[in-house]
């Protein structure tokens, strides 16, 4: 099964979201994001995971919960969603891709070969006006001394492709 962990916060600014501040106003920014995951989550039959960063700020360990089977985690105090992303990263489950476009979390899941997209490109897929096809970019250039065929992507780009087209 796939398993998309989403930066909520970035999800949130990157796709235009953000602009109103104050805790009311992000909670139901935070609030909207799950519903519109809800829907998604029970169309495509993925498991989805959103990390914010400290809910409240005074927490001394990470606060779980689920929203209508969305996972949703705050980072505990001192910590911050980058974070525990990482951490998800480090501890690589099969299956799992990453959405975010904060350079940290994007040269960790690069390293480790998990799959990643970004915010917007999750939002577009969302609304199903997403057509491109094998668009991942493995961050590496060819090298022309390779054996095989020219034309056929390095496996591990393969394998990322298949789970984000899987998303």
């Amino acid at each position: 099964m796939i398993h998309i962990v989403i930066d909520g916060y970035n999800y949130i600014s990157r796709t235009g979201r953000a602009g109103i501040h104050g805790d009311v106003h992000l909670d139901g920014l935070r609030r909207s994001l799950l519903e519109k995951l809800i829907g998604y989550k029970k169309q495509r039959g993925i498991r989805i995971t959103v990390v914010f960063d400290a809910y409240n700020g005074f927490s001394l360990g990470r606060q779980r919960e689920s929203f209508k089977g969305i996972d949703v985690v705050y980072s505990k105090e001192g910590e911050t969603a980058d974070d525990v992303i990482i951490e998800l990263i480090r501890t690589k489950k099969s299956g799992m891709a990453v959405v975010s476009s904060d350079r940290a979390i994007i040269d960790e899941a690069k390293r480790y070969g998990v799959p990643f997209i970004t915010p917007g490109r999750l939002e577009e897929m969302m609304i199903g006006s997403y057509e491109g096809k094998d668009e991942y970019d493995g961050g590496e250039a060819r090298q022309s001394d390779k054996k095989g065929n020219p034309r056929r992507l390095p496996k591990r780009v393969r394998k990322a492709s298949r789970v984000i087209n899987k998303i």
